[in-house]
């Protein structure tokens, strides 16, 4: 009877870890060129990811991420598109995961940028409104924690950098740091 119960505890196999993944996210991005701040806004990021080794997702990335920026003599309304490939390595603990992603990609980035004038107090001319736009690589990288609420379903947070791996173009958005928070489906 003990042969028995060895041989069946032996042949069981333990339940197979999901293999997909899709996930969301927001936060509030702050934006930046080579000479200072463009702005900020909330952004929107989503992916899809399959399991390589137990440890490593390779997955595709997209992100919306907006600003604006109001001064007195200027003000830049724009976005930036973000798509790529990255690397998510994570860990394999069972319920409070840490991890870390680096990857590459195309960004694009639109913008109208107000020149203004001040006229008098409190009172500004518009002179002119330049439109910007710029298709460049980047990369993209993240870490955080993955927290699973159950073997499907987990929350994340952490935070994502964007950075211009193309140089040249001193106006196109050159960083982006976006805190988020979201959800991931396991399957």
């Amino acid at each position: 009877m003990a042969v028995l119960a060895a041989a069946t505890a032996a042949t069981a196999q333990a339940p197979a870890e999901p293999r997909s993944v899709v996930f969301a996210g927001v936060g509030y991005a702050r934006t930046a060129d080579d000479e200072g701040l463009l702005g900020s806004g909330a952004a929107l990021s989503v992916g899809a990811g399959l399991r390589v080794t137990p440890g490593l997702t390779v997955q595709a990335v997209f992100d919306r991420i907006p600003y604006h920026r109001d001064e007195d003599y200027l003000a830049f309304d724009g976005r930036v598109l973000f798509i790529g490939v990255e690397a998510a390595f994570q860990s394999r603990r069972p319920r409070v995961r840490p991890f870390v992603t680096i990857g590459a990609g195309i960004m694009n980035d639109q913008k109208d940028w107000t020149h203004r004038t001040q006229i008098g107090p409190g009172q500004v001319r518009v002179e002119t409104v330049t439109e910007h736009g710029y298709t460049l690589a980047a990369m993209r990288s993240s870490s955080g924690v993955d927290v699973r609420l159950t073997d499907a379903l987990s929350l994340r947070a952490g935070l994502t950098f964007h950075g211009l791996l193309d140089t040249g173009d001193d106006l196109a958005a050159h960083l982006i740091l976006q805190p988020a928070v979201g959800v991931a489906c396991h399957w």
